[in-house]
Parts: C-alpha cells; sequence; structure tokens
C-alpha cells in the first residue's frame, strides 16, 4: 500500500502538468527525482481519490480503525476497487473474503471494460488505475482454489495473463501448476512456451514435473529435474516429506528455503498426486 499511495501521488502530480510533448514530461520526472513527492491536499481531490487515499490510511491502521475508513471512503465512491480488495485482504474467513473480491472485480469489468479495455488490454499493469483489480483478480484465483474450483482458478488465472502478458503478478507459476493439476496439457505447453526462460523453482519443478508425466524416466525429464535441483536444492525435501508445508513465506529469494516453502506450499498435493513421481524424485535428488 505504501508503493501504491506513492505511485499514486506520482500519477497525480504528472496529471497536474500540462505536458505538451514527452520531452517535457521527462524533463519534469528528472527534477523530482530523489524528492519526496507531495501529497495532494483533500479539498484539491475528487470524491474518488478521496476514497483511495482513506484506503491508504487504512492499510496502516488497526483492522477496526482501518475498517471505519473503509466505510467513509465507500460513502465517497461506491466503486472504489480498494476498498473491497481492503475488506477481502482483512477478512478471517474465506468464504466472506471471495465475496468482497468477487465485487471488486465486478466493478473493475464495469469500469475498465469495452473501450477502455480494446484500447488497453495487454497492458493493465502498466497503468495504475487497474492495478487494485489485478490484484482482485489474482486474490480471487487464491479463493476459487482453496475451494477447491481449480478450472474457475485456471479461468482468471488466464484472464490475468491476457490483461498482462508480461505477468508481472506471476500468474504463470500457479497457472501451469495447476493445469498439471486438471491435465490440461495443451494449453500448458502453450503457456510454458510464452514464458519460456523463467529460472525460478515454481517454473523449473513445474517443467520437470510435466516432462515426467509425458515422457516417465526419460533423459530429457531428468535433465529438466536436475536444471531445477541446481535452482533450488531445498524444494525436493520439501516434497519428499510426509508432512505438507503450511506456512506461507511473505518473501522469498532465487535459491532459498523460503522459495522452496512457497512452491512446496502449492504443488506437494499434486506431486504426491502424480503416480511415481515422487519416487523418481526420491531417486534422483
Amino acid at each position: 500500500m505504501k508503493n501504491d499511495k506513492l505511485f499514486t501521488d506520482l500519477h497525480r502530480l504528472i496529471a497536474s502538468q500540462d505536458f505538451k510533448t514527452e520531452a517535457e514530461l521527462k524533463k519534469f520526472l528528472d527534477t523530482i527525482i530523489g524528492k519526496e513527492i507531495p501529497s495532494f491536499p483533500k479539498e484539491a481531490l475528487s470524491s474518488k481519490e478521496q476514497a483511495q487515499d482513506l484506503i491508504f490510511e487504512a492499510s496502516e491502521l488497526s483492522k477496526k480503525e482501518g475498517l471505519k475508513k473503509v466505510k467513509e471512503a465507500l460513502r465517497l465512491d461506491s466503486d472504489c476497487i480498494e476498498a473491497y480488495e481492503y475488506l477481502g485482504s482483512v477478512e478471517t474467513y474465506a468464504e466472506i473474503a471471495i465475496v468482497h473480491y468477487k465485487k471488486g472485480i465486478d466493478i473493475g469489468r464495469k469500469l475498465f471494460g469495452g473501450k477502455y479495455l480494446e484500447e488497453h488490454k495487454g497492458k493493465f499493469w502498466g497503468f495504475h488505475e487497474t492495478r487494485p483489480f489485478m490484484r482482485c483478480l489474482q486474490q480471487y484465483a487464491d479463493c476459487l482454489y482453496f475451494f477447491g474450483k481449480v478450472k474457475e482458478c485456471v479461468a482468471i488465472l488466464e484472464e490475468m495473463i491476457e490483461l498482462n502478458p508480461n505477468d508481472n503478478q506471476g500468474a504463470r507459476d500457479h497457472l501451469l501448476l495447476y493445469l498439471i493439476e486438471t491435465k490440461e496439457f495443451d494449453k500448458f505447453e502453450k503457456y510454458s512456451k510464452q514464458f519460456k526462460g523463467d529460472g525460478m523453482a515454481f517454473t523449473l519443478y513445474n517443467n520437470a514435473l510435466y516432462a515426467f508425466i509425458k515422457e516417465g524416466e526419460s533423459n530429457n525429464a531428468l535433465k529438466k529435474l536436475k536444471t531445477a535441483l541446481k535452482a533450488n536444492k531445498f524444494v525436493a525435501g520439501r516434497l519428499l516429506s510426509a508432512n505438507k508445508t503450511t506456512n506461507l513465506p511473505g518473501m522469498h529469494g532465487i535459491g532459498d528455503e523460503n522459495e522452496a516453502d512457497y512452491y512446496s506450499y502449492f504443488a506437494h498435493k499434486i506431486w504426491k498426486k502424480t503416480n511415481g513421481a515422487i519416487e523418481w524424485l526420491k531417486k534422483n535428488s
């Protein structure tokens, strides 16, 4: 939220200027590098912008105080996607959280459909105003998977990639894993080619598992497994453990134990369900 607030203030600052050329914009940006981006006073903001700022404030408060800010924000702007994103994020029960995320998505599809979609499709993460909508899609997909609605989850993840092929949110990781689970192998190959070159554990272990499913204990499958093991040696131990990883790390780095926890949290069940995969992993790790 702190980063979102920063980008929002920057967006407002740029919008308040009257640039005639791209060169003027660049010159202006050069003058503010390293400086604090000013926040606009409440009086200078629209109701929609005031509502957004209230959600930024809510994110810094306790849940009880934050919810008061959210109510105030929704009175100012009933279509405040950030408000529903916040409500979903602080909700204890997934059954309620998914309703909030769905509400944010419905608003986003209304605001960013039609002509907007035609002009901006493929760049949704690049436009600041669409990011709360994209985050609601991601959280909604997670909720759908939690409730066992894997195909519906896959459809949302595909929508995210269609809206933003650069996939800044990493939707492809879960998508490829869940396509293995649903045995939609044509789609797996399609997206695997689209994101060829990824070197993270999620991608490499997904590729190894897929190769094993398609080819058995082939040299190609073994090669992909060795590449994955080299990238993160901790994943194998997590997958071979009888106990599923239950703690999802907030952050992870390339090749570290948190990355292994992150992958195994989602993939453990799928590896276990794949006939012979765990035995093959154990023999070669």
